[in-house]
């Protein structure tokens, strides 16, 4: 049996000013992807819903393309709640996913392009370091 050299964690708390913080560490991918859905979802009834979602992205290693279905089904999911999200921290390559895809904007809510060599443009990637709890 084949062991995945990064495994993924995700960790949500809800903080007494009705945001929620969810922090990813390691590979969102095929077999990951589930349980940040499943991590949001228990926080995203539209009744008790927080009033934000932020999203700590800097411990994530990896994001494929089941990973990225991910983050647009939780940005669906914030959406459908009345949450605003906000990734913050995201890595480069997160960037620059979100950027050839063409999710960049509608997840982040920033327009960016690529540069001439698919890259971001200086300070792209950074984003507000989440206070979380």
């Amino acid at each position: 049996m084949n062991t995945p050299d990064h495994t993924f964690d995700v960790k949500a708390a809800a903080a007494p000013d009705s945001v929620l913080y969810v922090t990813l560490a390691g590979d969102l991918a095929w077999d990951s992807a589930e349980e940040l859905l499943d991590a949001a979802r228990a926080h995203l009834d539209p009744a008790s819903a927080p009033t934000d979602l932020r999203v700590d992205c800097a411990g994530l290693t990896l994001c494929d393309s089941t990973g990225l279905s991910a983050l647009l089904a939780l940005h669906r999911l914030a959406r459908a709640a009345g949450v605003s999200l906000h990734f913050d921290r995201r890595p480069p390559f997160l960037d620059r996913l979100l950027l050839l895809t063409g999710t960049y904007e509608h997840l982040t809510s920033r327009s960016e392009t690529a540069g001439p060599d698919g890259g971001i443009p200086s300070g792209a990637a950074e984003g507000p370091r989440p206070a979380g709890p």
